[in-house]
């Protein structure tokens, strides 16, 4: 979309470049137009380099829809734009570069969930710990590192013991592995350009301008390491204070409406007029959200006429399902909407059952968003276990995961024959060498075994989608797939998601490269425009989409809000903090509609008395039906 097509207030926002700029955009405003735009801008009408632009976005999805956007609008190449990537991509292409300076080896890989709680079990069993503790001590050490002051956070917040003990032996596992976990890559990269001032020097003389989307959503460390990049306050950063809903990730909303403060030069530009939603749903959403003592004032406004919003109580929440579930069924056989375009959204998981059981009752497709993602499957893990114990032969994860995977006979006896022989500083492939020139296992399974041994280096040469074929017929794998797979559909599906692991990986030029792709797309698992049905799904999972009908359910305080967000902790008094995170919440859910939204609470859940949202007195009654 060229200049002319875009309104005053993008066009004001496109063309300024004179000082550090914010824009706040309205839900549906055109915000990731604008951004495109800017960036087409600097690159067709001011002769920037794009190779020397750094644009962040907040998902894969977005940075590849933004790429495709811009070869049309520049008609130049997609290897044009090698900065347009999301925080955590471009970071880590930078640390991959430098990390031997922080006391890693090429190539410095990234653990994935699976593989941080195998550390983090080790870690619990080390210290006499219960199990119980596993994933609050995941919670504490993500929250510790996004804060950029990991030992000061532990020693003020927590409730799991020995804190610093698991914090520290669990980063000492993930040395040893020379990996690092999804928020090392944050914490790192800040500690790299405050370590070593000569490559912070030479990333600021790389990058001619800055561009950050979703900037509401950003954290402290984030801020940080703009701050350390950027020079001669060519800064744009875009998003939408109203729509900061990540305060459980260490977003603060703080920075984005405090721009001004630390840019006192700042331009503010304000896109407020909507696209997307009708005039009803803006207005409504406008009028919630106006309560927020803590934001950026803005006018948001809507051409679209449309129907008023529905807000309904039920008896308990097998009504509120029932009759969710037969507007569903009107909408797609009457209105013949499309069954994606439908949307249930809530606030906490557990209320999601009863909407399920509605919807198979009437027979109506539906898919779970954050259902299991690609790369949480067994097969896919498998597979990239054996590809990572190539190429990286210190991931002791990742090759106890494969040393048994097909069975080679390597049981809980023989490997701890293997761990018998195991030396302080050797890998676990190092033992397992060790284990088998000490003639420590039976026959079979060390033969089975030095087959491994020899197979993974001459793969970590090969090309990534040839190198999954060979895991596939060497290791016998298909075999295996066949032997768990519980019917032929469920093999057949399988297979098929090592069909599209082949087809990734035959994008990419290295297993590291791909491997890399895999570990940062976690961040869009849950934006998926393959599922099929009507969506079940948090409103944090649904943020940046849109439908056509929006159902917003367990509108009920205590849900949302929500208490846990509401009150202070050991105190009777509320949290207004957490309560204005909840009304961006309430915001986000409502403007996901562009035509048709209705609001539902029960007066009974769980057998238990409710009272609605006091968010739902916010909206003026004049945009409001019930029928």
């Amino acid at each position: 979309m060229d200049e002319q097509q875009l309104s005053a207030a993008q066009q004001s926002a496109v063309a300024y470049v004179s000082s550090p700029t914010i824009v706040t955009a309205g839900a549906g405003s055109g915000k990731t137009r604008t951004l495109t735009s800017k960036i087409a801008h600097l690159v067709n009408k001011l002769g920037y380099d794009p190779a020397r632009i750094l644009a962040i976005t907040f998902t894969n999805k977005a940075a590849e829809e933004m790429k495709q956007r811009l070869v049309e609008i520049t008609a130049r190449p997609v290897a044009d734009f090698p900065w347009l990537r999301t925080f955590h991509s471009a970071c880590f292409k930078i640390l991959k570069v430098h990390c031997e300076l922080l006391g890693y080896r090429k190539p410095l890989m990234i653990h994935a969930d699976h593989q941080q709680k195998a550390h983090l079990k080790k870690v619990l069993a080390e210290l006499n710990l219960d199990k119980k503790y596993l994933y609050g001590a995941a919670g504490m050490i993500s929250r510790a590192k996004n804060s950029g002051r990991p030992l000061a956070y532990l020693n003020a917040f927590g409730k799991t013991p020995r804190r610093s003990e698991i914090y520290t032996r669990y980063n000492e596992l993930l040395e040893q592995s020379n990996s690092v976990d999804f928020d090392d890559i944050l914490l790192l990269t800040r500690d790299l350009f405050t370590r070593f001032p000569e490559i912070k020097r030479q990333y600021q003389e790389t990058f001619d301008y800055i561009l950050v989307d979703e900037f509401q959503d950003s954290n402290g460390i984030q801020n940080e390491i703009i701050n350390l990049l950027i020079r001669n306050g060519n800064l744009t950063v875009v998003g939408d204070d109203y729509q900061s809903i990540y305060k459980f990730r260490g977003a603060d909303p703080g920075h984005f409406i405090n721009f001004a403060k630390v840019y006192p030069d700042a331009q503010l530009f304000r896109l407020e007029k909507n696209y997307r939603s009708t005039a009803q749903i803006v207005a409504a959403a406008d009028a919630v959200i106006a309560n927020n003592a803590n934001r950026i004032d803005k006018q948001c406004f809507s051409d679209r006429d449309g129907e008023l919003i529905q807000l309904k109580r039920f008896y308990d929440e097998e009504d509120e399902a029932a009759w969710v579930a037969e507007k569903c069924w009107e909408y797609i056989s009457y209105e013949k909407i499309p069954v994606e375009q439908i949307a249930i959204l809530f606030r906490t998981k557990f209320t999601s059952l009863s909407f399920e059981r509605a919807l198979r009752s009437g027979r109506i497709p539906y898919t779970m968003v954050g259902a299991q993602g690609f790369f949480q499957r067994r097969e896919v893990q498998d597979i990239n276990a054996y590809l990572i114990s190539a190429v990286n032969p210190r991931d002791d994860v990742s090759f106890e995961r494969i040393i048994n995977v097909p069975k080679r006979g390597i049981g809980p006896a023989a490997y701890n024959k293997i761990l018998a022989v195991r030396q302080p500083d050797m890998s676990l492939q190092q033992a397992c060498a060790q284990a088998i020139a000490r003639k420590v296992l039976p026959k079979k399974a060390a033969a089975a075994l030095q087959q491994l041994l020899d197979f993974l280096p001459a793969l970590a040469h090969v090309h990534p989608d040839h190198a999954i074929r060979q895991v596939m017929r060497e290791m016998e794998y298909d075999a295996y797939l066949k032997s768990f797979s519980e019917s032929e559909e469920d093999y057949t599906s399988r297979k098929e998601n090592i069909d599209q692991m082949v087809f990734s990986a035959s994008q990419k030029q290295t297993i590291a490269d791909y491997l890399e792709d895999a570990a940062l797309i976690r961040e869009d698992q849950d934006d998926d425009d393959s599922l099929y049905g009507v969506r079940l799904s948090t409103i944090h999972a649904a943020k940046g989409l849109e439908f056509k009908v929006v159902f917003v359910v367990t509108l009920e305080e205590g849900i949302l809000p929500h208490r846990r967000s509401v009150m202070i902790e050991g105190h009777d008094e509320e949290n207004q903090e957490g309560i204005e995170e909840e009304r961006r919440l309430m915001y986000v859910a409502m403007t996901r509609a562009s035509d048709h939204l209705h609001l539902s609470w029960a007066a009974r859940r769980r057998g238990e008395a409710t009272q609605p949202s006091r968010f739902l007195h916010e909206i003026p009654e004049r945009l409001l039906r019930d029928a």
